[in-house]
């Protein structure tokens, strides 16, 4: 591999798009090189090393997969959005195929429903980059929001009841949120680690 290479980085980068789950095995080489062959740097000898290493994280990650339990964390955290959606919440889970941030995918969706005359009560989203820092720090935040509705002043207490509506939805999946009550703070999930299959290609 090219000296210019730093071959730590580039397998802890591998380790974090393999290990979030969200891109099929297929596709994470490409995601990689993509990103780093911005400037010509990459040579065959240097493209095969990730492709080697790509291979050899997803087999690791597929046998790992092989003892988990049959929902993982990314299940339970689903379980929990669909409940959220049927009272009328945005919850996303990161879309890799999505270049808009989950901000602006949470606020193109609520325009596509309606805007403040869709009924939509507030949302909850987090990102790949949420993922991958929850993947070494053991602890998951999520963005929210209940400033949907149309009357300025009462947007606060409505976080706040939206805050409280996410809260419960994922206690009731068996998760532990927590919650400081700063409206511009993270519900945060602690886990053990973060768990969620790979996709068919």
């Amino acid at each position: 591999m090219a000296l210019t290479l730093d071959s730590a980085d580039i397998q802890q980068r591998i380790h974090h798009l393999v290990w979030t789950g969200f891109y099929p095995d297929a596709r994470v080489a490409g995601v990689i090189i993509g990103r780093m062959d911005t400037s010509a740097s990459l040579d065959d000898e240097d493209r095969q090393w990730i492709e080697t290493e790509t291979a050899r994280m997803c087999a690791d990650k597929h046998a790992a997969e092989l003892g988990w339990p049959t929902q993982t964390e990314y299940d339970l955290i689903d379980q929990a959005f669909v409940q959220l959606r049927k009272d009328k919440f945005i919850a996303l889970h990161p879309d890799p195929d999505n270049s808009l941030t989950g901000q602006q995918h949470m606020q193109a969706l609520w325009r596509m429903a309606g805007g403040f005359d869709s009924g939509i009560r507030g949302a909850c989203f987090y990102q790949i980059a949420d993922v991958e820092h929850a993947l070494d720090s053991r602890r998951l935040t999520l963005a929210f929001s209940g400033g949907m509705i149309p009357e300025s002043n009462k947007r606060e207490a409505n976080s706040r009841l939206a805050a409280r509506r996410i809260l419960e939805a994922l206690r009731l999946a068996k998760l532990l949120p927590t919650w400081s009550g700063d409206l511009n703070a993270r519900i945060e999930l602690p886990m053990d680690q973060w768990r969620k299959r790979t996709p068919p290609a």
